[in-house]
């Protein structure tokens, strides 16, 4: 069987082969996430909370996905340990893309370095909280869940007949999620963008799938998935302008700033959030490229145009 990283395209994988996959990849997820979290326990920075909060992403979309392949019971107790994890970062993930945003923008709106500074210490506040929060971070029992699904992944490999056909449940495992990211994306709204926002995170459980499953399926390559990564990337930043438009609000209801002044560097924003919606809406349909085999394993959903478009 070859390994997580390396699987031929020549053939089509048996179904004892794809359990015998899914049990590598989770092993090899399982290392990479402990390795980043120990070295954010060990040396907190930014790089390293990066890195955590990526490995972490990998490791909950695989076994989310897993339940396509195994009964639920170990997979629901192993969410929301690495959940809490995520939502560790969340905070601080937002404070430093809105620091470079507005650390960029202060010759140009010399009266927001006020707004830098509070944001700069609200920087300090949350990498505290965080680092403290990190390194009461324990894994001992999603230890014990990982290798019991690493174990039932084995033992399933065992005893599925070498003959049996697997590529069709693995189509069936991503089509799922990716109807999800269609229904959201018909539904988008212009003139909303907490549509786009669903849409985007639908995306990206469904991108972080298609990677990890990427050496079982034919014609998903690395240009495929960087292409899918840019797209996942134009919907974020319109979400990060929102954030930022969400605590720019409450820093000028503060009257910290001139009203005059403050409502300058908002209209700027404003004007940037439309310009990112127009160039995502320019490019959205490049979703249907990104799933060739949809039209597998019964699947129809990939016919049909998105909503409306204001």
């Amino acid at each position: 069987m070859a390994s997580a990283g390396k699987m031929s395209s020549v053939r089509e994988p048996g179904a004892a082969e794809i359990y015998e996959f899914l049990a590598d990849s989770l092993k090899m997820r399982w290392k990479r996430y402990r390795k980043r979290l120990k070295q954010c326990q060990r040396k907190f920075s930014e790089g390293a909370v990066h890195d955590s909060r990526i490995e972490t992403r990998r490791l909950l979309s695989l076994i989310d996905m897993l339940r396509f392949f195994l009964p639920e019971a170990g997979l629901k107790k192993a969410h929301p340990i690495l959940k809490r994890h995520l939502d560790t970062f969340d905070e601080l993930r937002d404070t430093h893309v809105q620091l470079l945003f507005v650390g960029n923008m202060r010759g140009t709106f010399p009266a927001i370095r006020s707004f830098y500074k509070i944001l700069l210490k609200r920087e300090r506040r949350c990498a505290r909280r965080t680092a403290r929060d990190i390194t009461h971070l324990r894994t001992a029992r999603l230890a014990r869940l990982v290798q019991a699904l690493e174990k039932k992944l084995r033992v399933k490999s065992k005893a599925t007949s070498r003959r049996s056909r697997g590529l069709d449940q693995v189509v069936r495992a991503l089509n799922r999620p990716y109807d999800g990211v269609l229904r959201r994306w018909r539904l988008i709204d212009a003139s909303d963008t907490a549509t786009i926002h669903r849409t985007r995170i639908a995306f990206k459980k469904f991108r972080y799938m298609v990677e990890a499953l990427a050496p079982l399926l034919p014609g998903v390559r690395d240009q495929q998935l960087e292409a899918m990564h840019e797209y996942q990337a134009m919907m974020g930043d319109i979400q990060d302008t929102e954030v930022l438009l969400s605590s720019l609000d409450k820093f000028l209801r503060k009257g910290k700033i001139s009203a005059d002044l403050g409502q300058r560097f908002r209209g700027e924003l404003l004007r940037l959030r439309q310009w990112l919606i127009a160039v995502y809406c320019h490019d959205a349909d490049r979703l249907r490229e990104f799933w060739p085999l949809s039209r597998l394993a019964g699947h129809g959903a990939a016919r049909g145009t998105r909503g409306k478009e204001k």
